[in-house]
């Protein structure tokens, strides 16, 4: 059984565009509101295979995955699909990450990093903390914040997150390292169309260290 899990905050319109191309390829969607002060209610599809969960405050996307992790591990998921929901990750790529998964436990997905497709400040930051994953964890860390990743359900529960943040896929990556869990990488493209990043540079810097520190 498959089941994508997609946090969210404020949603913009495509949202509904992001719902209707991923049900198709899963067994169960599982949408997570971090704490959005509007009504999100127009953009889903009346499907038995939806699920809503909410946190009555922003909590961060780190807190977001977690519950959405709990409750697809609580419908007996075999495999679990995180994505954003503004269409940065094609749902097209649903089915290369489960092939991927016969074979890899935890599998990424790895972004182009050309300046021509990829804000320069997400390249620097992204390059940075991958290298010093990498180093960490003494794997190839190609792609260290791409929140488009496949789990098999598992080893989830090894390197659950409980950090609140954006750092939370960092952790999760040190745990796998720590767990001796492999990590896989596909290539995916991406879809930027000059959205801004929800991402506070300095605190993100700041809770990163924090993570590297701990783990």
């Amino acid at each position: 059984m498959v089941t994508a899990v997609i946090p969210f905050y404020n949603p913009e319109r495509i949202f509904a565009e992001v719902i209707e191309d991923t049900l198709p390829k899963v067994d169960y969607l599982i949408l997570v509101d971090d704490g959005s002060t509007q009504n999100v209610d127009h953009y889903l599809l009346n499907s038995s295979k939806i699920f809503m969960l909410k946190n009555l405050t922003n909590l961060g996307k780190g807190a977001a995955l977690r519950i959405g992790f709990e409750k697809a591990l609580e419908l007996g998921s075999k495999y679990i699909v995180t994505l954003d929901s503004d269409y940065q990750h094609e749902p097209k790529y649903i089915p290369t990450f489960l092939e991927a998964l016969k074979n890899s436990q935890f599998v990424i997905g790895k972004r182009n990093f050309s300046f021509s497709k990829m804000p320069f400040m997400r390249v620097l930051s992204n390059t940075i903390t991958s290298l010093v994953l990498s180093i960490k964890t003494r794997q190839k860390i190609y792609d260290s914040q791409s929140g488009y990743r496949g789990f098999d359900a598992r080893i989830l529960r090894k390197i659950l997150p409980v950090t609140n943040e954006f750092e939370a896929e960092s952790e999760m990556i040190l745990k796998a390292a720590g767990n001796k869990i492999a990590i896989s990488f596909i290539d995916i493209s991406t879809k930027y169309d000059n959205q801004k990043s929800s991402i506070k540079a300095f605190n993100a810097i700041i809770n990163f260290i924090k993570v590297i520190l701990k783990y």
